[in-house]
């Protein structure tokens, strides 16, 4: 069967054109927009850590730009999803996917898997927060298994959130998977359920990196467009950081030079991989901090 990529009406193989939109029915395992809705979910990467912590179901509303550029809103299901509309902005192709996506208000978890937003574990720790403060930005990416169905990754980097009296609160790095499916080009649909397929096909996923091959286990700080990942190691190496990158279409991890791997525009430039030395990691996530300050 053949799949519109548009309206995502089904054919037989022999169809070539959609009777309904006028679209040529490409290879089903290629997309040529991401326009529609798409209802997904996403899970932790170790979600033992968490008690009760299931998969949180949640809808794309995505909007299409041109060369690949996309934007959109993300709502989450209540109970283990975060309340509000969130915004999302991306690139695409053909095969893969990447995006970030913020919502209106920070969360952290419980250890029984409920929410508490920010300022109230704040405010717990005994410290003054006078308004809610919003989450963290999220990196997702991701690789199509047909034209309907998408799996990929999720981090959020270190950082620290700066408190009264010069204090701050380190939150931890986060990651995990995730899965989504078309459902409509219909943007005013509020679909439920799904998806329909299973959460995720681990084979799928990338695997951990390796230790170097001193033995030293370098701390992942997260994926960065190139342009990003530029600006961030020009200040690791003024304040001799020792870091390592790695660059998606290469297997390998590379040392420097760093220029090697950052051509193009940022939005079909390869994510680049950063980490840091254990002994360097406060430093680095104090620099990273510094751009993305509350």
């Amino acid at each position: 069967m053949k799949k519109c990529s548009y309206c995502g009406k089904e054919y037989p193989d022999d169809a070539t054109v959609c009777a309904i939109d006028g679209q040529a029915l490409s290879d089903p395992s290629e997309r040529n927009t991401v326009k529609g809705v798409w209802r997904g979910a996403y899970g932790y990467a170790m979600p033992e850590k968490l008690a009760g912590s299931k998969p949180v179901p949640f809808t794309l509303k995505l909007k299409q730009g041109w060369f690949g550029h996309f934007t959109g809103t993300v709502t989450e299901d209540a109970p283990q999803g975060m309340p509000g509309t969130g915004v999302i902005d991306g690139y695409f192709g053909s095969q893969t996917i990447e995006f970030t996506k913020q919502m209106p208000v920070g969360y952290i978890a419980r250890s029984d898997g409920s929410l508490m937003t920010l300022r109230e574990y704040i405010i717990g720790e005994g410290h003054e927060c006078e308004h809610d403060l919003p989450s963290a930005p999220i990196s997702y990416e991701g690789t199509f298994l047909d034209a309907s169905r998408v799996q990929g990754t999720w981090i959020i980097n270190p950082r620290r959130i700066p408190l009264s009296g010069g204090l701050h609160l380190s939150m931890p790095q986060a990651t995990g998977f995730w899965c989504a499916e078309f459902i409509t080009t219909d943007i005013k649909a509020n679909p439920t359920g799904g998806p329909t397929e299973p959460f995720f096909d681990k084979a799928l996923l990338p695997q951990p990196e390796p230790d170097d091959a001193k033995g030293t286990a370098f701390r992942r700080m997260g994926k960065f467009n190139a342009a990003d990942a530029e600006k961030l190691l020009k200040k690791f190496e003024q304040a001799n950081l020792r870091f390592e990158i790695n660059s998606d279409d290469s297997p390998i991890r590379q040392m420097m030079p760093f220029a090697a791997v950052t051509g193009g525009y940022s939005g079909t430039a390869p994510m680049i991989e950063i980490f840091v030395h254990p002994n360097d990691e406060a430093k680095a996530v104090e620099i990273m901090d510094e751009d993305n300050k509350v």
